[in-house]
């Protein structure tokens, strides 16, 4: 990346001053309500130990990010009715599920501030809810056309989703693994997935090949953008604030954006260093003390901060097709906030 380019965009995403993510999504309160209230009535099992299990999960919290860019690329083509809080359940409940098996395959002990499912009643319990999870989403879209292309997306989404897990659960350990490979590996973990809920969104509204391809690139530019900046804050976030202990990316062999950068501008002797630590060989405090030198050493917060502000300048000129409404508005604003954000 260019030095001029680099400097142009942290001196912009560090003046700019964006809106809260309530306040941005403020004129979709009565809609992420309604989300809320299927996510409940949809889920509820006639035993009362899965409804226990699966409200542990559900309602955990979470930005309920997939909604929400649903709900406003629906409403940025014009589509007013309530066929979209069915659907942003759907996207939001194979989130959860993913999330769930996650937790399992990383033996992570909390999410969002709560102890995980794994760790409350066992591996064999989170896996089955998981998949329970997804057996409603199949129950909640059953009824709608066999052709819709709602479903196609999300059918494609869940499908690279699962490839993703299974290419990184192979790459976990990789300490030489490219920039490239990682990028194309968050692409098909959690970016198709937030591509899918825009398109989604979109396809209620309006079949202008032209606005879908639109909010199609404004997802997966938004997808990247949120996945560095996550990336980044597992390892700058105080694990109070991000709701889960933080450097659990290394504790698990996994090199995510920020320190793929680390490892390519490094000296020789700090590379090595790296590599040893990548390799469990340190003490964790003594890791950590010295990531967090790394990391103001080689400036890697600010360059990852830049390069998702470029995604997420991306992501806003995709919209420039979509007419000026609130909700294309509300888009845009979301993008910065996804790189301003601390949680």
């Amino acid at each position: 990346m260019k030095e001029s380019t680099f400097t142009f965009h942290v001196s912009r995403f560090i003046s700019m001053s964006t809106p809260s993510l309530s306040e941005i999504c403020h004129f979709i309160t009565d809609d992420l309500h309604a989300v809320e209230k299927k996510l409940s009535e949809r889920t509820t099992s006639h035993y009362e130990f899965v409804d226990l299990a699966v409200q542990h999960v559900v309602e955990g919290g979470g930005k309920r990010l997939r909604p929400i860019l649903l709900l406003l690329s629906a409403k940025a083509c014009g589509y007013q009715g309530e066929d979209a809080h069915t659907l942003a359940a759907t996207v939001e409940l194979i989130h959860v599920a993913s999330l769930v098996h996650d937790d399992v395959l990383d033996e992570a002990p909390m999410r969002r501030g709560r102890e995980t499912l794994h760790s409350k009643w066992g591996n064999k319990v989170a896996v089955l809810v998981g998949d329970y999870l997804h057996a409603r989403v199949l129950s909640m879209l059953v009824n709608r056309r066999a052709d819709d292309l709602a479903m196609a997306l999300l059918s494609d989404a869940t499908h690279s989703m699962c490839e993703g897990e299974v290419i990184h659960a192979y790459k976990n350990g990789d300490f030489d693994i490219s920039q490239d490979d990682y990028l194309k590996i968050i692409d098909l973990k959690t970016g198709k997935l937030i591509t899918a809920s825009c398109a989604m969104g979109a396809v209620l509204g309006t079949q202008d090949p032209q606005i879908l391809q639109a909010l199609t690139e404004y997802g997966e530019a938004i997808g990247a953008a949120f996945q560095i900046i996550d990336d980044l804050l597992d390892l700058v976030a105080d694990g109070e604030t991000l709701g889960k202990e933080p450097f659990n990316d290394l504790r698990d062999g996994k090199l995510t954006f920020p320190m793929i950068y680390a490892r390519e501008v490094c000296t020789a002797e700090d590379r090595t260093e790296l590599e040893r630590l990548f390799s469990l060989q340190m003490d964790e405090a003594g890791a950590i003390e010295w990531i967090e030198a790394l990391l103001e050493r080689y400036q890697i917060q600010a360059h990852s901060r830049g390069v998702a502000q470029e995604y997420a300048d991306h992501a806003k000129s995709a919209l420039n097709v979509l007419p000026e409404t609130p909700a294309r508005d509300a888009l845009a604003q979301l993008a910065d906030y996804g790189v301003s954000r601390d949680w």
